[in-house]
């Protein structure tokens, strides 16, 4: 029984740094300038948008104890702001490192947040909402492998297929979007 409670130990520590690992990948600001340049080389196929994102952690104890923020906004003009999000972090003892993204209910109320980061700690659980489903993180060597989680989501038939994010120390790909890591 000892040894059982010991092994306990020894995985939520490693889910512990694990954690740790994923939010200090995940901040910082990237874009997707070489994924857009490449569209634009192919023949018949319309340029994918350049997008920056800027993703950094806040305290935010309404929505939980590991939060982050991302705004997303034209890579070209920082004032065209497309969107701003939370990102919410925890470890779930049997299922690991849980994610999950929420809109704000009133976005423009938090744009520019990262120029104002103390504004984080006003927010209550009736300023956003859940934005699609949890996401299950799992270190795959240099890599974290963001899923959805079969038992709490449905996936229409013929929905995306794959991992729902990848993240490395250098990039960042979701919903079809390459973002490196800018300078």
């Amino acid at each position: 029984m000892l040894l059982a409670l010991g092994g306990c130990a020894d995985q939520g520590k490693q889910r512990e740094a694990e954690l740790t690992d994923l939010l200090s990948w995940l901040q910082g600001s990237y874009d997707n300038r070489a994924q857009a340049d490449a569209d634009a080389q192919k023949a018949g196929h319309a340029p994918r948008e350049r997008i920056a994102l800027l993703v950094m952690p806040v305290y935010v104890p309404r929505v939980g104890k590991h939060v982050l923020y991302a705004q997303e906004s034209a890579a070209d003009d920082p004032r065209r702001v497309m969107s701003e999000r939370l990102f919410s972090f925890d470890i779930d003892e049997k299922r690991g490192i849980v994610g999950l993204v929420f809109d704000f209910v009133e976005p423009r109320r938090w744009r520019d947040g990262q120029n104002n980061p103390e504004i984080f700690t006003s927010v209550v659980t009736q300023d956003v909402s859940p934005s699609g489903c949890e996401l299950l993180w799992h270190r795959a060597g240099q890599q974290f492998i963001a899923n959805v989680d079969p038992k709490r989501c449905r996936v229409p038939p013929g929905g995306p297929g794959g991992n729902a994010a990848e993240l490395g120390p250098d990039y960042l790909n979701v919903a079809g979007f390459q973002f490196r890591r800018s300078r």
